[in-house]
């Protein structure tokens, strides 16, 4: 038996250290504001104008994704030379590949719209040199087109796209050994979240010099760049990282994480679980609490609780007889804060 345990101890250590591969979160977790710039993480680049981009409320919803339903989102609102805010990974990804997902939606496409881009990484090499990003190009039945850009021409897609209407996405570039080769690759879903990579994304690209890593995203308002004029285009639930697992399917993690002297903390006992465990937590104020359960690969297991609940301390039962022998993530939600403890199911 102290095998056993020995073993799933390693097993979750290794994945722990798997989920440090997430880079980024961003779920714009604070108050609606007139400016990204200087919220949570976020800096300018560049001169500041009249036309920024903003937190509004709610955020965007899309069944089944990670960063669905948390927060609020960002608005590009473009109607002049507007702002490009970015935000630093907490680690350069300089191998492999590096994986974006993220909500997408439009409710504005005038005419003035013709086609540019929104958002896109920016390399671990210094400058602005923005690749890998995503075009939407306005058709004339007032739908559109996206597309993906390394750093030379556009790969547009010949799929439809509706305003109104949520959508998730997915940049991803591929450091591939040889000079000026890396792929740049888009995915967009209408429906459901895939559990692993398909082998055909919608659109790719390696035109362009190559890049040795990305560090960053930047969300670009500047229409004289972009040639977005008039847009209204929503982007929630940034994740970014080495793998699908870790960007799209990316289990949620505090932003930041409750300390000794914080009124906010869970806590699991007993942790290994056997046939049942007490969920311990203590919320600041009265508050819509959601406590949910995550497989090590993001995905959903199960709700055990969405209820209002008054100040102090809680405790819930929970028997995890359903779930096989494993590593999760049990997450509580309350008044946009979030808090994650690591658990293991035993047999």
């Amino acid at each position: 038996m102290k095998n056993i345990y020995l073993a799933l101890i390693i097993v979750l250590a290794f994945c722990i250290n798997g989920f440090s591969q997430n880079v980024l979160t961003e779920d714009f977790n604070f108050m609606p504001v007139d400016s990204l710039e200087n919220s949570g993480l976020w800096g300018r680049s560049g001169i500041n104008t009249n036309y920024n981009i903003k937190v509004v409320s709610p955020g965007l919803e899309y069944l089944g994704y990670v960063g669905s339903g948390k927060g609020n989102s960002c608005l590009i609102s473009n109607s002049g030379n507007g702002d490009i805010v970015y935000r630093n990974f907490t680690e350069p990804i300089t191998s492999g590949s590096v994986y974006m997902s993220f909500m997408l939606k439009l409710d504005s496409l005038p005419t003035t719209f013709t086609q540019g881009y929104c958002i896109s990484y920016n390399p671990n090499t210094g400058g602005t040199n923005l690749n890998t990003a995503l075009y939407i190009k306005r058709l004339p039945s007032s739908n559109f087109n996206l597309g993906v850009r390394k750093i030379g021409t556009i790969d547009y897609s010949n799929s439809v796209f509706e305003i109104n209407k949520t959508y998730l996405i997915v940049l991803k570039y591929s450091i591939i050994a040889g000079n000026d080769n890396d792929l740049s690759s888009l995915y967009a879903f209408e429906t459901g979240v895939p559990n692993v990579e398909p082998s055909i994304p919608l659109s790719s690209t390696n035109n362009g010099i190559d890049f040795t890593g990305q560090a960053s995203v930047y969300i670009n308002n500047n229409y004289a760049q972009t040639g977005l004029e008039g847009c209204r285009i929503f982007i929630d639930g940034i994740r970014v990282g080495n793998s699908w697992n870790t960007s799209v399917l990316a289990v949620p993690t505090s932003v930041s994480g409750p300390t000794a002297s914080s009124n906010e903390w869970i806590e699991i006992v007993p942790n290994p679980v056997h046939n049942s465990t007490k969920i311990k937590y203590q919320i600041p104020s009265n508050s819509h609490v959601k406590i949910n359960i995550f497989n090590a690969s993001g995905m959903h297991c199960s709700e055990l609780l969405n209820e209002y609940q008054e100040s102090g301390h809680h405790e819930m039962e929970w028997f995890p007889s359903e779930l096989p022998v494993g590593v999760y993530s049990c997450t509580i939600q309350f008044n946009e804060q979030q808090s994650t403890k690591k658990l293991i199911v035993i047999k």
